[in-house]
């Protein structure tokens, strides 16, 4: 539970935390066989001096540590710090191998072939590349700076040279493959991103209308559900209203399907132009608001919206529909809709707010069309059942 706290909830740091204390717990490995060196005699340092070492590791990756918990690491494009950590390391293992003589130096070699392997959480065949030479050279310059002005024709010179040329092919290895996992790593991260997007289209197809292009009947239920928890939740108020074209049949049967599809693409716009335009609908995008119930049935939430404001709302995209033609290939065509608005009630089920909004679009046919009444109000256990007609 405390290592838990220690890490960051953002994922993306958590994951960067994580490499970093692997990367500090590498430096833990290599105390024991320092130790070993120090108590045989194979270092020109004591134990002091191991010490000193380590505290500087631990203080170095303390502050790598707090870089990334803290954010401050993802000002730079490197947000895991991953090449400066690199370096780092390097320079305390060149530091180290000076320290050592020659019978345990070919052991911490090995600090080089850790750092490779660390540097596969996100370095590429070039960064590899480019560290190898950068450890090879690094290398080399120690064996000059040690070998400056002593034979160069001794034993001692030549197994320098023999660890400097196996430091070279090990590196230059580890620098292909680490770039060929990297490249798998960078495969797989654009396969699961492109996975993700697919999955993502295809719940959008799912909640589209395919016709219109406005959220079906499945989101608008999901929406309304969700809206109804939070008003409990929060005791805010919203509002519903099903809206339903007047006289639909009669433009399919003068201008064909067609048309009748283009008027209710084209009234599908006009309706969220004029929502976007209303204040009472700021707080909320239309886009996921509005939606086609079925047939020429459209549904509209209205969060935050009381029945007054709704009604206010409803009445001026009414009348904005009414005086807008709507382009379809038959001309320009105006159409009305009925309307039937209905406030929420605290403890009343989605399935019975929409049977009284249903309802009062119904009354709205049957007093004349093209008009918004509202919902009147009723048991919870007794929704109202309203009187259809075939001609709409």
């Amino acid at each position: 539970m405390a290592f838990d706290r220690l890490l960051s909830r953002d994922s993306d740091t958590r994951l960067r935390l994580q490499r970093q204390l692997m990367g500090a717990g590498s430096y833990m490995m290599f105390l024991l066989p320092g130790a070993l060196a120090v108590r045989w005699g194979w270092t020109d340092f004591g134990y002091p001096g191991l010490c000193a070492l380590s505290g500087v590791a631990i203080a170095v990756n303390a502050v790598f540590f707090i870089a990334i918990r803290s954010g401050y690491s993802r000002r730079f494009a490197d947000a895991a710090l991953l090449v400066p950590q690199i370096l780092v390391a390097l320079a305390l293992a060149i530091t180290t191998l000076h320290f050592m003589r020659s019978e345990a130096r070919s052991i911490m070699l090995m600090l080089f072939v850790a750092m490779f392997f660390f540097g596969l959480f996100g370095l590429t065949t070039r960064q590899f590349l480019r560290l190898s030479a950068l450890a090879v050279l690094s290398y080399a310059a120690l064996i000059a700076a040690e070998f400056q002005g002593l034979a160069l024709h001794t034993p001692a010179f030549r197994m320098e040279l023999l660890r400097l040329v196996s430091l070279l092919m090990i590196t230059v290895w580890l620098s292909f493959i680490g770039g060929y996992f990297a490249s798998l790593r960078q495969k797989l991260a654009d396969r699961r991103d492109a996975l993700r997007d697919a999955l993502a289209q295809v719940k959008e197809l799912s909640e589209r209308d395919e016709l219109t292009g406005v959220h079906n009947r499945r989101h608008l239920m999901r929406a309304l559900e969700r809206e109804r928890q939070r008003a409990l939740r929060v005791d805010a108020p919203f509002s519903i209203a099903i809206l339903d074209l007047d006289r639909f049949k009669q433009f399919n049967d003068a201008h064909g399907h067609q048309v009748g599809d283009e008027i209710l693409g084209e009234f599908c716009a006009c309706v969220q132009q004029c929502a976007r335009e209303l204040d009472v609908l700021a707080r909320e995008d239309i886009d996921e608001a509005f939606g086609r119930y079925g047939g020429e049935e459209f549904v509209m939430l209205l969060p935050h919206t009381p029945l007054d404001g709704a009604m206010l709302c409803l009445e001026r995209i009414r009348a904005t529909v009414e005086a807008t033609p709507l382009r379809t290939s038959a001309g320009g065509l105006r159409t009305t809709f009925s309307a039937g608005v209905a406030e929420f009630h605290p403890g009343e089920s989605s399935a019975h707010l929409l049977a009284r909004a249903d309802a009062a679009m119904y009354r709205a046919k049957h007093e004349g069309r093209n008009r918004v009444l509202s919902a009147t109000a009723r048991t919870l256990t007794d929704p109202p059942q309203p009187q259809r007609s075939t001609e709409n």
